[in-house]
């Protein structure tokens, strides 16, 4: 099963390149595109011309990197500079400057933006792709009883960007073309709008349609009946017209049909205008008329707007494009703004400003709702967030209004969108992801990778075609569920193929192609989960979706059961250190690594020449810093100082502590032997060289180094050019083959004698910094774990952490626990389970969280607060971790209530009343003028200070004195173990609740004694057709007996029946015959065992299904969902108690549970409920008081019944109250 992985993992791409490759796009190309449609802006009264030069743009480097972004809430971007010039015809003025455009926000590594100190990424839009489409609308009439179905042509012209046009048909059919927010104007019109003559056009249909209507009317009424046009004095109406038309769809600045749609306009109307030609012609709406009367007669086919044909992907670069265009619309209507202004001349840089791009771009990234929160709580959440794929938002589909067919799964989906993974509510089908192997082409549309079948034969040695979903329409596509012949061959049999749009059985030799792997059809996340097959599509939707709700755990470890994807989603994430080059680690910590490392480097031109001296090279490189090129001349060994001056850069001092004692050079042998024998040192860096020993080779006008030389204790090891480890023996250098170093020759018999000597060596120390403790988006832990230690040798691209989520370079979001499937004292009802303590004290299932807390010293109306750490009327036991600032110290343990940043905020002296006033003056205080406004721990935090960020403004002054305005962030880290109410989950859907947390001792157990982890409810099985998960538990099992760890790609069922069966199965025979342990397997109830209660020590009566699972714990934690309210704040409309924990708000006493107590009879309950802690301002004052006096309570007229009262008063109903007898108001006294 993992060769097949095998030989289609070449196939699996960077998961990152539809965000990396769409931004690159906007950088070469659609930015330059932006520029230019606006080049160049004129102004014609002032005969003023701006022309600006796209092509020259400079982007400048970051101020800052992205971590330091990230820590300091600052928005990582270059500064966009435009070379222009500026031309002024009337004062014969030319002038060509550099303007500074605006920010310009960057993509990170990883596929990310950061604004504000906050990762953003932007989702792909799914639109419509621009071009016509012929489309009906059917509905249902009741004419005399009768159902009768009545239909509506229309055409659609579709743009990237301006006003969408359309053509229709009426119920008397006469042709209509109607905008958006416009009244539907006469196609005639419109056609004579854009230039063409009213003869040609009445000519053009009456030659193709006077068969159209009915042979009865004249061929002139005909056509002025489908035009919608009888007036004769039409040319105020053509002039209105075109005018309209010629600013709404011949504008290249306002209307863009993109390279896409043109090409399908041509395709569809059988035009040959040119691609470049992105706006409408005459000729487009004149055939785009023909093509609806052909859709009338039923000479013209619909289209499908669902297929992926007709859909394509927006991505970053495109949004980021056009936000960018909206920019620089407004900065020209500035820019027009002041030349208009001014009298005089202007200069340059007063007409351009970045307002309007900055806003833009803020806007954008604030208040878009394509640009959303990075979800960062594990690897795989960050992946999938980034291969997104939405149909709603701005120029998308409306949640509210999209039925079945848009949200249902189309043939075309096949291997592009996954079937799965989607949202559960109302983005159920609007929100789906891109398959494992999907990826998009230069026109934004999904393409697939398929293999080639010819003549039955799969070729996979031509390797797989990248189809779009326009070419595949007319191949037909087999599953990859067939079992193919030694050769390649396909059965000779009716397989399945997909044609068409349908599904259909072909013999071999109709086949053109066949889908590359069963992991094509299915996404990143649902790739993940083993034994796909065997469970419920609801299920897996569910194990995708909460794959990505895992909280990173203190202790990660990989599945024993995965799908051979957990590596390369890792990979893709990018949230490890990698090395760049090959070396050996000098220093590891969980701070940072150093790696030292040799690399091949030729230094292509001298920076000295010297005759008769001898240069030697060494570089080194200071982390991402220029190379230092240590310079040794023969004529200058004594000195104990070499100067060298770099071009470009700095000057570089060097010294050695002695002086070199010896340099050999070898003619005959072609190497030269250099001898350091004591310690060299680099003034301006931290490297240290000690004994170290390079043999280099001569050869034609290079230097290599050895081949084979064994190189032990100090000493690395050169071979074939690369530097590979061994083990320490001995001290001594043994060159072997010897012989091969080469010969005397012609060539380069005169090389030793040239002026200078070159050798290509590199010595590289470079320094990886881990990032840790850093907070996420989602409040969990980011943390990177060393793997390599000291003296430890590694390759190029070799993996030097761990992150959050990891173990030894796979994903790792859970735990393997040993699960049962038993029903225990009903304590697992409902998917409710039991875990046993040791998940709690050996801190299994404990994860790391870091709150952030934000207070800032304001200006109020009676002075500026301060933070300090003198509080009024505060103990020592409060502020004593507290510095001379006020401020907590770094590393502090801080509990629910502990004072966080002391702050006193000033109010106004209140007057003292007379006994007040002589009670003050007894004890002899003073009146205080300041409040205790500190940040404290909240409710229910407790962890570890691990770091503070201050702030600080510039001086403002306040009475002559100077004043600092301070902000100050403080990053608690807590450790929340398992408790009760934490939700736990599996991969397969199989969710639940912890409710009880058992003593070991009370745990049932195994025949060997091994206490069971945690209990699930068996009958969570069956309902949930979810048996994926026996398959994963039982293989789990023998993976924890034998020490092995398997890989099951999905669907394994195609290599032949039962195969997950029997492969779980022999698997377990296999283990028992290994162990020689009977009670491993047994013949009449294979999976399952004998369990004995740990309570009694009795056994079961029935064999109990167990096995190793994988489980993970959620984000949902009980600690984030428990909340109760005594009193609280209420809503100022309907005086009613606020709704969320985040507002201490309180529940929702609605109509069911109104029923419920009405039920039981409980009225005075329900009637408390119903006043008094709800909306019954008096009486909620009152009820204080009531019950301090212990007197009865007296319930007031709710605020709701106020509101009903004026509900119906609104409907100029009188209403009133009447204290009469009701007999009496309603006349039954005198009946009677």
């Amino acid at each position: 099963m993992s060769n097949s992985l095998k030989e289609v993992s070449f196939l699996v791409t960077d998961f990152l390149s539809i965000q990396r490759s769409s931004f690159s796009h906007l950088l070469k190309k659609g930015l330059i595109d932006e520029f230019q449609k606006k080049n160049p802006i004129l102004i014609r009264k002032k005969h003023i011309k701006i022309i600006f030069f796209p092509k020259f743009y400079q982007l400048t480097t970051p101020r800052w990197d992205s971590s330091y972004a990230i820590i300091n809430s600052k928005t990582y971007a270059a500064r966009l500079y435009l070379p222009i010039q500026y031309i002024n015809y009337e004062k014969r003025l030319i002038q060509f400057k550099w303007i500074f455009v605006g920010l310009f926000p960057l993509m990170t590594k990883r596929g990310h933006f950061i604004i504000n100190g906050i990762p953003r990424v932007i989702i792909n839009q799914v639109v419509r792709q621009s071009g016509i489409y012929h489309q009906q609308i059917t509905s249902k009439l009741i004419k005399s009883n009768k159902i009768q179905i009545e239909r509506r042509f229309y055409v659609d012209l579709i743009s990237q960007r301006g006003t969408w046009l359309r053509l229709e048909i009426d119920k008397k059919k006469k042709i209509w073309a109607r905008m958006k927010k416009t009244p539907r104007i006469p196609a005639l019109l419109l056609l004579q709008s854009v230039g063409l003559n009213k003869k040609i056009i009445i000519q053009t249909f009456f030659n193709l349609y006077s068969s159209f209507e009915k042979k009865t009317q004249s061929s002139y009424k005909f056509l002025f009946d489908i035009t919608s046009l009888k007036r004769k004095n039409t040319e105020n109406l053509v002039e209105t017209g075109n005018k309209l038309i010629c600013r709404k769809f011949l504008n290249p600045q306002s209307y863009d049909l993109g390279k896409g749609g043109r090409y399908q306009l041509n395709t569809k109307l059988g035009l040959s205008v040119p691609i470049s030609k992105t706006t409408l012609t005459a000729y487009d709406l004149l055939w785009a008329v023909d093509s609806l009367i052909q859709l009338f007669n039923n000479q013209k086919n619909f289209d499908d707007i669902d297929n992926l044909q007709n859909r394509r992907i927006r991505t970053s670069g495109e949004l980021i494009q056009n936000q960018l265009n909206l920019g620089l619309i407004r900065l020209e209507k500035k820019i027009v703004e002041k030349l208009k202004k001014s009298k005089g001349s202007v200069k340059i840089q007063h007409l351009f400003t970045s307002r309007s791009i900055n806003s833009v771009f803020k806007e954008f990234f604030g208040s878009n709702p394509l640009s959303q929160f990075l979800d960062q709580a594990n690897p795989l959440a960050e992946l999938t967030h980034k291969r997104r794929l939405t149909s709603v938002g701005p120029g998308g589909i409306n949640r509210d209004t999209a039925g079945m067919a848009i949200r249902g799964i189309h043939s075309t989906h096949y291997g592009r969108i996954c079937p799965i993974e989607t949202p559960e509510g109302q983005n159920a089908g609007l929100v789906n992801s891109l398959t494992t192997f999907a990826s998009l082409n230069s026109g934004g549309f999904i393409q697939t990778p398929l293999f080639l079948v010819y003549k039955g034969q799969i070729q996979k040695k031509l390797g797989a075609k990248i189809l779009s979903p326009g070419y595949e329409k007319n191949c037909a596509v087999a599953l990859n569920n067939i079992k193919t012949s030694k050769f390649n061959f396909l059965p000779n049999i009716p397989l399945t193929v997909q044609s068409n749009q349908l599904f259909k059985k072909l013999y071999r030799k109709n086949i053109n192609f066949i889908i590359v792997s069963c992991l094509q059809l299915i996404s990143t996340a649902t790739s993940l989960i083993p034994f796909l097959e065997h469970n419920d599509a609801n299920r897996a939707l569910m194990g995708s979706n909460m794959q990505r709700q895992a909280v990173p755990l203190l202790n990660s470890e990989r599945p024993i059961i995965g799908t051979s994807l957990e590596n390369k989603v890792l990979f893709y994430c990018g949230n490890f250190l990698q090395s760049s080059h090959s070396g050996l680690v000098l220093y590891s910590s969980h701070k940072k690594i150093h790696i030292l490392s040799f690399v091949e480097y030729q230094y292509k031109s001298p920076a000295f020449v010297h005759s008769n001296n001898l240069l030697i090279y060494f570089s080194v490189n200071r982390k991402k810093n220029a190379f230092i090129r240590l310079i040794i001349l023969k004529n200058y060994l004594n000195r104990l100082a070499i100067k060298y001056k770099n071009i470009k850069l700095n000057v570089f001092y060097f010294r050695f502590k002695t002086g070199l004692k010896k340099l050999y050079v070898f003619y005959t042998q072609k190497f030269i032997n250099i001898y350091f024998q004591k310690t060299l040192t680099l003034s301006n860096t931290k490297i240290n060289l000690k004994n170290s020993l390079i043999y280099f080779l001569i050869f034609i006008k290079k230097f290599y180094k050895l081949k084979n030389i064994y190189l032990n204790k100090h000493f690395l090891i050169f071979n074939k050019n690369k530097i590979l480890s061994r083990s320490y023996k001995n001290d001594v250098i043994k060159i072997i083959n010897s012989k091969k170093l080469g010969l005397f020759n012609s060539k380069n018999k005169n090389f030793l004698k040239k002026p200078v000597l070159k050798l290509n060596v590199n010595i590289i120390q470079y320094k990886l910094f881990l990032k840790n403790h850093i907070r996420s988006n989602q409040g969990t832990c980011l943390i990177q774990k060393p793997t390599v230690q000291a003296k430890q040798w590694v390759d190029k691209g070799e993996l030097l952490t761990n992150n959050f989520s990891s173990q030894n370079g796979e994903l790792a979001l859970g735990k393997n626990v040993l699960v049962a499937y038993l029903p225990w004292e009903g304590y697992n009802f409902e998917d409710a389970l039991l875990i046993n303590e040791k998940l709690i004290f050996s801190d299994i299932y404990t994860s790391l969280h870091i709150e952030k807390y934000k207070i800032e010293a304001r200006e109020t109306p009676f002075g500026f607060e301060q933070i300090t750490r003198q509080i009024p009327d505060s103990e020592y036991r409060n502020i004593k971790h507290l510095d001379e600032r006020g401020i907590i110290e770094i590393g502090s343990w801080v509990e629910e209530g502990d004072i966080l940043v002391g702050r006193i905020t000033p109010v106004r002296q209140r007057s003292l009343l007379p006994h007040e006033k002589l009670l003050y003056d007894i004890v002899g205080k003073e009146i205080s003028s300041k409040r205790d406004t500190s940040l404290r721990v909240p409710r229910g935090i407790e962890g570890r200070v691990i770091n503070l960020k201050v702030y600080e403004t510039k001086n403002i002054f306040q009475n002559k004195l100077k004043v600092k305005v301070k902000s100050v962030c403080i990053y608690i880290l807590e450790y929340k173990k398992i408790k009760i109410g934490d939700k736990v989950a599996g991969r397969h859907g199989n969710k639940g609740i912890v409710s009880k947390i058992l003593h070991q001792e009370d745990m049932p157990y195994y025949p060997d004694g091994r206490p069971i982890d945690m209990i699930l409810n068996p009958l969570g099985v069956p309902s949930r057709m979810n048996v994926g998960q026996l398959f994963e538990s039982l293989l789990g099992f023998v993976g924890l007996k034998l020490h092995k760890k398997f890989k099951i790609l999905p669907f394994d069922e195609v290599f032949g029946y039962e195969a997950s069966r029997s492969l779980t199965f022999s698997k377990l025979y296999e283990t028992q015959k290994k162990l020689n342990q009977n009670w491993l397997f047994s013949p009449n109830y294979p999976s399952k065992f004998r369990l004995f209660d740990g309570r009694t020590g009795a056994s079961f009566d029935y064999p109990i299904m167990v096995g190793f699972s994988y489980m993970m714990k959620l984000i949902h934690l009980v600690d984030e969902k428990i909340h109760a309210r005594s009193t609280g704040s209420y809503s100022l409309v309907t005086q009613q108690p606020l709704r969320g924990r985040s507002k201490h708000g309180g529940q929702r006493f609605g109509e069911m549970e109104v029923w419920a107590l009405e039920g039981f009879g409980v009225a005075y309950t329900l009637q408390e409920l119903l006043t008094v802690k709800s909306d019954d301002v008096k009486g909620r004052a009152q009820i204080m008081e009531t019950i301090l006096k212990n007197s009865a309570l007296r319930f007031g007229t709710p605020e709701s019944f106020k509101v009903l009262i004026r509900e119906l008063q609104a409907l100029c109903l009188d209403v009133q109250i009447y204290n009469r007898n009701i007999k009496n108001y309603m006349g039954l006294k005198k009946l009677n």
